[in-house]
């Protein structure tokens, strides 16, 4: 059963059900991944990244795979409250596929010894138009297109930052036959909400 949860500080309401299936990945007190769930694997191998196994993934660091300097500060910033003095931050972000906007949270929890357990957790889903620029196998072309890791916008001048079905149409990229190149960061409202935590 659904429960309604009190307004989390990114000012977005979480629907929360004990039943969902968990995402989960934990790090030691180095950042070095120690375990990653069967329904992680499985979601990464639904999704495109089949490379991502169990064995290319444990016992690396964490920062093998975030990008983005805004995105590595924001997470180590994270990490050290977690460490430190808040033991359970809940981050809203998207996970979004070539024809899927996923919603999700990320619930980070301190473990033993220093230790971070990740849980993923699928809010909802919203089927949305064929968006090649999310198909990490489609060609791609040298120019550069800044998006957000948390809420999945691009910044598009003069425009600002824009979801990333309205940069695309913008851009003309539905028509054509390479995407520009995805450069990582956090848009200043996902940081300003996520310095709140």
């Amino acid at each position: 059963m659904l429960q309604l949860r009190p307004r989390n500080r990114f000012g977005s309401t979480l629907m929360v059900s004990p039943s969902r299936p968990k995402y989960g990945y934990a790090v030691d007190a180095n950042d070095t991944i120690i375990s990653v769930s069967p329904i992680w694997l499985a979601f990464a191998r639904e999704n495109g990244a089949p490379e991502l196994s169990e064995q290319a993934v444990v016992g690396r660091s964490l920062w093998d795979f975030i990008e983005g300097t805004e995105t590595v500060d924001l997470y180590k910033a994270i990490f050290q409250r977690v460490r430190s003095s808040t033991p359970r931050v809940i981050m809203p972000f998207r996970c979004d596929s070539p024809t899927l906007r996923r919603h999700m949270r990320l619930e980070i929890t301190r473990g033993p010894n220093e230790g971070i357990q990740f849980d993923g957790v699928l809010e909802h889903v919203e089927p949305t138009k064929v968006l090649n620029l999310l198909d990490p196998s489609f060609p791609r072309s040298d120019a550069i297109l800044t998006m957000c890791s948390c809420c999945k916008r691009a910044i598009l001048e003069p425009f600002g930052w824009l979801e990333i079905e309205e940069a695309a149409v913008r851009l003309h990229l539905l028509e054509k036959s390479r995407a520009p190149k995805i450069r990582q960061t956090v848009c200043p409202g996902c940081m300003a909400a996520a310095c709140g935590i």
